[in-house]
Protein backbone atom coordinates (compact mmCIF):
# COMPACT_ATOMS: atom_id res chain seq x y z
CA UNK A 1 0.00 0.00 0.00
CA UNK A 2 1.31 3.47 -0.88
CA UNK A 3 1.44 6.11 1.81
CA UNK A 4 -0.09 9.48 1.09
CA UNK A 5 2.49 12.24 1.25
CA UNK A 6 2.26 16.01 1.19
CA UNK A 7 1.93 17.53 -2.27
CA UNK A 8 2.01 21.04 -3.73
CA UNK A 9 0.40 22.76 -6.68
CA UNK A 10 2.69 24.30 -9.30
CA UNK A 11 2.85 27.83 -7.88
CA UNK A 12 3.59 26.58 -4.35
CA UNK A 13 6.13 24.06 -5.68
CA UNK A 14 7.97 26.81 -7.56
CA UNK A 15 8.02 28.93 -4.40
CA UNK A 16 9.34 25.96 -2.39
CA UNK A 17 12.18 25.58 -4.91
CA UNK A 18 12.89 29.31 -4.82
CA UNK A 19 12.32 29.86 -8.54
CA UNK A 20 9.80 31.72 -10.66
CA UNK A 21 6.77 29.96 -12.06
CA UNK A 22 8.15 30.52 -15.58
CA UNK A 23 11.47 28.87 -14.65
CA UNK A 24 9.53 26.05 -12.99
CA UNK A 25 7.71 25.32 -16.25
CA UNK A 26 10.90 25.65 -18.32
CA UNK A 27 12.59 22.96 -16.24
CA UNK A 28 9.83 20.56 -17.36
CA UNK A 29 9.72 21.55 -21.04
CA UNK A 30 11.92 19.28 -23.21
CA UNK A 31 12.15 22.05 -25.84
CA UNK A 32 13.58 24.57 -23.34
CA UNK A 33 17.33 25.07 -22.90
CA UNK A 34 16.66 24.95 -19.12
CA UNK A 35 15.04 21.49 -19.33
CA UNK A 36 16.17 19.14 -16.57
CA UNK A 37 15.29 15.45 -17.01
CA UNK A 38 15.86 14.91 -13.26
CA UNK A 39 12.92 17.19 -12.42
CA UNK A 40 10.15 15.41 -10.45
CA UNK A 41 7.21 14.07 -12.41
CA UNK A 42 3.85 15.74 -12.03
CA UNK A 43 0.97 13.83 -10.48
CA UNK A 44 -2.28 14.27 -12.39
CA UNK A 45 -5.38 14.46 -10.20
CA UNK A 46 -7.69 15.27 -13.08
CA UNK A 47 -7.70 16.78 -16.57
CA UNK A 48 -6.61 20.21 -15.29
CA UNK A 49 -5.29 19.43 -11.83
CA UNK A 50 -1.62 18.65 -11.19
CA UNK A 51 0.43 18.38 -7.99
CA UNK A 52 4.06 17.61 -7.15
CA UNK A 53 5.28 15.42 -4.30
CA UNK A 54 7.10 17.37 -1.58
CA UNK A 55 9.43 14.42 -1.04
CA UNK A 56 10.32 14.37 -4.75
CA UNK A 57 10.89 18.14 -4.77
CA UNK A 58 13.16 17.85 -1.72
CA UNK A 59 15.13 15.03 -3.34
CA UNK A 60 15.50 17.15 -6.49
CA UNK A 61 16.86 20.06 -4.44
CA UNK A 62 19.36 17.76 -2.75
CA UNK A 63 20.51 16.42 -6.14
CA UNK A 64 20.98 20.00 -7.37
CA UNK A 65 23.12 20.84 -4.34
CA UNK A 66 25.50 17.97 -5.06
CA UNK A 67 25.87 19.08 -8.69
CA UNK A 68 26.76 22.67 -7.78
CA UNK A 69 29.18 22.11 -4.89
CA UNK A 70 32.38 24.09 -5.52
CA UNK A 71 35.50 22.02 -6.00
CA UNK A 72 38.82 22.76 -4.33
CA UNK A 73 40.24 23.82 -7.70
CA UNK A 74 37.41 26.31 -8.27
CA UNK A 75 38.03 27.95 -4.89
CA UNK A 76 41.68 28.78 -5.70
Amino acid sequence: MNSIGLSLRGKAAAKALGISLAAFHELQNPKSPRFDPRFPAKIRLGPRSVVYSCADLQAYLESCKTCTQPTARAEQ
